[in-house]
């Protein structure tokens, strides 16, 4: 479907609560969605400083049996939600002090599973050693003038939107001149023009021509 200049590849829609007994095996609590965390985080940054830093970890369970966090499903990532005293992840940080999770960080990827948070969360629970691909953005804002097609591709998520392929046209442009603002597949448009919190609405919001006020969280390459 072609809406816009934007094709749109709807996602399936899992009940995150279906993985909420999975996780408690596992010591890893999970917490309703919620799409607005972070709006503080928006700040003028540094040309030197990234958007988006992204690192590989492999944790263990087999010493505690549990990864020791509160994770909230988010689209296509996970986000670490509170870290526990004890557990895999804190001896993750414990032995990688200089990449050591915080909360507030991502997970875009758990043994090669990306692109839809109930997926991760359940190969983060099925498995005792994890491959993870971990990512700590800060969500920035870009305003482009749309007169025709955006030149995106996108998949629909029930809160935002993710973007899969980015061809010709405004984002493009903003892209090659705006290098430290750099918008990829995998990063979430949050909010277009004040409308939010609804994926199709946001997507809706898109069809517009003019100034385009997006708000975008940079996950460096999450998949889709």
């Amino acid at each position: 479907v072609v809406v816009a200049g934007a094709q749109v590849v709807k996602q399936s829609v899992f009940v995150y609560q279906l993985s909420f007994g999975l996780g408690e095996r596992w010591g890893i609590m999970t917490c309703l969605p919620c799409c607005c965390e972070g709006y503080d985080m928006i700040e003028v940054i540094g040309p030197s400083t990234p958007v988006v830093v992204t690192w590989q970890a492999t944790v263990s369970k087999a010493q505690h049996g549990k990864l020791g966090v509160a994770i909230v499903p988010e689209d296509n990532t996970l986000r670490f939600e509170r870290l526990d005293m004890q557990g895999a992840v804190a001896d993750y940080n414990a032995s990688n002090r200089g990449e050591a999770v915080k909360v507030g960080d991502f997970v875009t990827s758990v043994n090669g599973v990306t692109g839809f948070a109930p997926m991760m969360l359940e190969a983060a629970t099925r498995h005792e050693d994890l491959q993870l691909t971990l990512a700590r953005s800060r969500m920035f804002r870009a305003t482009v003038k749309k007169s025709g097609s955006l030149g995106v591709t996108f998949g629909v998520f029930p809160k935002t939107l993710v973007v899969k392929e980015i061809c010709s046209g405004p984002i493009e442009k903003w892209n090659s001149t705006n290098k430290h603002y750099v918008i990829q597949p995998g990063d979430l448009f949050i909010e277009v023009n004040g409308v939010k919190d609804n994926g199709t609405e946001i997507l809706e919001a898109l069809k517009a021509d003019g100034d385009l006020r997006i708000l975008i969280r940079p996950l460096g390459g999450a998949g889709y």
